[in-house]
């Protein structure tokens, strides 16, 4: 019992993490986007102004204040470098014994040669000569039968021993001369050092072997001998192969000294600036020499203060990130809440952030001399924002990925400034997206926007015309990428984020998709009237600045449940008798409130999008089927047992719920009240349609349907007058005809009222 507070203590611990877990993941995600884009800017300096050759140094003069070296460009000095690796000498040690060594090895051969072929006699000339090969063989070297013949005509006419004082002639001038242990063509430069013992000597390469060509000079040498007997030639060619062996052995050690003092030998510096000598004037042309003394004087800071990777540089940049992704965050929480409550379209901001970042990153790092900066993509994150989103959430985003890629670029303002009117204009041409090759029609805006602020921008600095016409044509193949970019991710984000789009949502608003034409099929009543739900829906929505399009494909497909039992719905009963005249009131109520559970499976089923499912149980609430009750409660009343008013649970007559959830779910159940209310009217004049709105609306917000959406007062009062005009445009007073006035004198259907469910 001892442990009990300890475990109480670790279940509170858990109990809390599950309640918070939420918030943890969010803040985890913050941390995570502001540690990748923070690894992403520059280390070691930070360039506060920019400058390249040929602009204008728009400051004032920049005076040193201290004595600094003027460093060469990287690009010169590195190819320095490599030049001077290439031209070091290679150091080899020469090892005179294995040249004699080899040699010994080659007479103690022929002298074995000419034993063997001397004890041979007529009788064993005859039969096969495999036992004296063998003998030779074990000394090491193999000798084919086509060479023992060879050997044995040479030793038959006396001229063995004179093939052997040739061959060893050759080999040891070759050997004795140098013998490299590696061919010529990997020696770049012309000569080699050869250290004899503490001695070093210069020796061109042309006056050294190597392997090759120490074979060839012994075949050379044998053929002057010999003449075109090319059996001995290749006799002494492929001994000569076998005993060769480097007499010039490379170091190592010692070459890789040569190299370093080669690349001591390269200088860093063009010279010094001295403390208090001018580094450039104002309005001073910025020349090449100017520049580098820029790029010494920024290397020359920030090896003054505390390191390249110095914490304190490290903690800049992360608060320098967080700033910027906390000022959209605060934006996202205070006025785009449902896109903080779902880490699902987090992921999806951060994503793009840390997606425009890297590109900016890579742009930085690829070492070439054009202006690939103008290649990042901050108009493609601006489009996939809006589009995915909506213009707001755009241009916010917008200014936030355009002061990050400056930060990433070197603080580069110009870059930012760019980025940030080249992403506005596109965010402006993607917010009425009505399918997907509009996102095509932004690149005009693109370049127009990049073109007027590198205008603007090289004007104020006097830059000539081809830097100008250069960054021009970057930004024109960014206006190009950005668009392609944006269509390809829009359709991968969306299955990656499960996230719905405008332009999905509008597919799904044409008429031919498989549910709908189904649902007109089964249940053309409960079809018609989401037709003309669609509508109220619609109009509401745009009146409030709500989403009309959700609103609109929300209302298509809300009462898809009802493809299962249409004929238990009153608008898809087409005689007189009702379904439900036979069944208990309890048992009708749950025929009607299945459609919802039944909607929802057949939304999954058709892969329809979760923000338009969650119309489907969210336009009821949990709003009590009034119709059932209360024939319930009559029923009970009628009866002799006074146990059944009792033994009736309202709660089994209401909808499972929730209740609406987004202004486009509460806009749905209002339009789904009222268009059913009003269809009972008689004599529909606009005013009497006007009292049933707000009859409608005013029951809807007392039972507390309302609560749980974001809803205001001034945005009902905004979609009551939106149903209004549209309603009163359905049910305008018409003329009436004498057949009219006639059919108005039958008697009405016997057709009970029910709600439409």
């Amino acid at each position: 019992m001892a442990d009990d507070p300890q475990r109480h203590t670790l279940f509170t611990l858990l109990d809390t993490l599950k309640v918070h877990r939420g918030l943890i993941a969010r803040i985890g995600l913050a941390i995570a986007l502001v540690a990748v884009l923070a690894v992403m800017f520059p280390r070691g300096e930070t360039l506060e102004i920019e400058y390249r050759v040929g602009a204008v140094w728009a400051q004032r003069d920049l005076i040193a204040p201290f004595s600094f070296p003027i460093l060469r460009d990287q690009n010169d000095y590195a190819g320095e470098l490599e030049a001077a690796e290439r031209n070091a000498y290679r150091v080899f040690e020469r090892n005179a014994a294995a040249a004699e060594q080899q040699l010994t090895m080659v007479k103690a051969l022929f002298a074995e040669l000419e034993s063997v072929l001397a004890e041979r006699t007529p009788e064993v000339e005859s039969r096969d000569s495999l036992q004296d090969g063998a003998r030779i063989r074990s000394s090491g070297l193999q000798i084919t039968a086509a060479e023992w013949r060879t050997l044995g005509e040479l030793h038959a006419q006396g001229e063995l021993t004179e093939l052997g004082e040739r061959l060893g002639d050759a080999l040891g001038e070759v050997m004795r001369t140098g013998l490299l242990d590696r061919p010529k063509k990997e020696i770049v430069r012309g000569e080699v050092a050869i250290r004899t013992g503490t001695i070093e000597q210069i020796v061109a390469t042309d006056r050294l072997f190597d392997r090759a060509e120490a074979v060839q000079t012994v075949r050379d040498g044998v053929s002057r001998q010999f003449g075109e007997r090319s059996g001995a030639t290749r006799v002494a060619a492929s001994i000569a192969e076998r005993y060769l062996a480097p007499t010039l052995i490379l170091s190592e050690e010692a070459t890789r000294q040569s190299i370093e003092a080669a690349h001591d030998a390269v200088p860093r510096t063009l010279g010094f600036v001295q403390e208090n000598e001018r580094i450039v004037s104002k309005h001073e042309r910025i020349t090449p020499e100017a520049k580098l003394k820029l790029d010494s004087f920024q290397r020359a800071k920030a090896d003054r203060g505390p390191g390249a990777d110095a914490p304190t540089q490290i903690l800049g940049n992360v608060i320098h990130v967080a700033l910027l992704v906390s000022l959209f965050t605060i934006y996202l929480a205070l006025f785009r809440k449902p896109i903080v409550a779902s880490m699902r379209r987090l992921g999806l901001i951060a994503f793009i952030l840390a997606l425009v970042g890297g590109v900016a990153w890579l742009a930085r790092e690829v070492n070439v001399d054009a202006p690939v900066e103008y290649l990042v993509v901050v108009p493609a994150a601006s489009m996939l924002l809006t589009v995915f989103f909506d213009s707001r959430v755009g241009f916010f985003g917008t200014v936030t990925v355009a002061f990050i890629v400056g930060g990433i670029l070197g603080n580069d303002y110009s870059f930012a400034l760019a980025g940030l009117v080249a992403g506005a204009l596109s965010v402006y041409t993607v917010r009425d997206m009505k399918n997907r090759t509009q996102i095509f029609r932004s690149l005009g805006f693109i370049v127009l926007g990049y073109a007027l602020t590198i205008v603007a921008l090289g004007v104020e600095r006097y830059e000539p015309l081809p830097v100008v016409a250069e960054q021009l044509g970057f930004a024109f193949g960014n206006a190009i990428i950005s668009p392609v970019l944006t269509y390809g991710l829009t359709i991968f984000l969306e299955r990656l984020f499960r996230v719905t789009t405008d332009l999905t949502l509008l597919e799904l608003a044409q008429f031919n998709h498989p549910l709908l034409r189904l649902l007109s099929e089964k249940a053309p009543g409960t079809y018609h009237h989401s037709l003309q739900l669609a509508a109220l829906a619609e109009a509401a929505a745009a009146s409030i600045g709500a989403n009309e399009v959700l609103a609109r494909v929300g209302a298509y497909f809300h009462d898809v449940g009802k493809i299962i039992k249409p004929t238990y719905f009153v608008e898809n009963q087409k005689g007189s008798r009702n379904r439900h005249d036979r069944l208990a009131p309890r048992m009708s109520s749950l025929i009607i409130a299945a459609h919802v559970k039944e909607g929802v499976a057949l939304g999954r089923d058709y892969k329809l999008p979760e923000e338009v499912i969650e119309f489907i149980p969210q336009h009821h609430g949990t709003m009590r089927i009034d119709y059932f009750y209360n024939k319930a409660v009559e029923l009970a009343q009628q009866s002799d047992d006074e146990t059944k008013i009792d033994e009736i649970n309202e709660q089994d007559y209401r909808y499972p719920g929730p209740r609406p959830q987004t202004r486009e779910a509460g806009i749905l159940m209002l339009a789904d009240g009222v268009e059913a209310a009003v269809r009972t009217i008689d004599e529909p004049t606009p005013q009497r349609i006007e009292d049933v709105i707000g009859g409608i609306v005013r029951r809807r917000l007392e039972s507390g349907e309302l609560d749980e959406c974001p809803l205001t007062m001034r945005d009902l009062t905004a979609i009551k007058a939106a149903f209004r005009n549209v309603l009163v445009g359905v049910y305008h007073p018409r003329v009436k005809y004498p057949e009219q006035e006639r059919k108005r004198e039958r008697p009405p259907s016997r057709l009970p009222r029910m709600p439409a469910g």
